[in-house]
């Protein structure tokens, strides 16, 4: 694909995130008069989601009309070409924006041939976007500054901060096994409910990784461009039934990757 492509998607995809990052803060704080829906246990989606979810796919559609689109609220009718992509969550951290806790994000990425190409997150209320492009970096951009992100320099498990993601809707013995493998590993672990955003900052070097044993690619895809741009290690993802199917992710420091793979223990 010419240079010039990929920049314009890049480009494209952060203005994009900061639009609909707006249209979901618009919601958030008016989210009391939000009609809500239960898809099934602790599975919610509201107006908020879906309406962000048509900005972002319009939008793209205007400029890519050749491209195709995977959205988390319209995964189900997915019956497209995978070899250009957009992968997109337009409220990742649901359960956390409905209950008022400011920890949500959007996330866009572009994905070719298989490859994570560009990866974008932004974050309304904290004002930050996050945004990589394959070869070129990750960055941040807050307050019209933008800073290199680069991941930490941990090498300990006994040192490391590590977010844990899991499945709200059903009960896992497999999670439960892993926190206990890190707890007793010294590692200091927490979840913060939006497995997009503690990609990213894991990217910015908060957390030295981000580990969940099953995750959606409209999660996982621009935070693990970040992370991968940002000098740390990327788990394989997605797994061998593609986009379409969820799968283990770890994304973390590259002075922990090791020990994190051999703990974890799916690759």
């Amino acid at each position: 694909m010419a240079t010039a492509t990929l920049t314009a998607r890049h480009v494209a995809a952060q203005r994009i995130a900061r639009k609909a990052g707006e249209a979901a803060h618009d919601f958030f704080v008016q989210r009391e008069s939000l009609v809500t829906e239960l898809k099934g246990a602790q599975d919610f989606v509201s107006h908020a989601d879906r309406t962000v979810e048509k900005l972002i796919a319009s939008e793209l559609a205007t400029l890519f009309p050749e491209d195709a689109f995977l959205g988390e609220e319209t995964a189900a009718s997915f019956d497209g070409q995978v070899e250009k992509i957009w992968v997109v969550d337009p409220i990742d951290g649901t359960h956390n924006f409905l209950r008022g806790a400011r920890y949500y994000c959007v996330s866009i990425a572009y994905v070719e041939k298989g490859v994570r190409e560009v990866g974008v997150i932004y974050d309304p209320e904290h004002g930050e976007l996050f945004h990589a492009r394959r070869g070129h970096g990750a960055w941040c951009e807050s307050a019209g500054n933008q800073t290199r992100l680069q991941t930490s320099d941990c090498r300990r498990l006994d040192e490391a901060f590590v977010c844990v993601g899991h499945n709200d809707r059903h009960p896992d013995d497999q999670v439960v096994e892993l926190r206990r493998k890190l707890m007793y590993a010294g590692v200091a672990t927490r979840g913060m409910g939006a497995g997009a955003l503690q990609l990213a900052h894991v990217a910015a070097g908060h957390y030295d990784g981000y580990v969940e044993l099953s995750l959606n690619s409209w999660d996982a895809s621009a935070g693990l461009l970040l992370i991968e741009e940002a000098g740390g290690y990327a788990g394989p993802f997605p797994g061998p039934n593609g986009l379409l199917v969820p799968a283990p992710v770890l994304g973390c420091a590259k002075g922990i990757a090791w020990p994190m793979v051999e703990l974890v223990g799916v690759w």
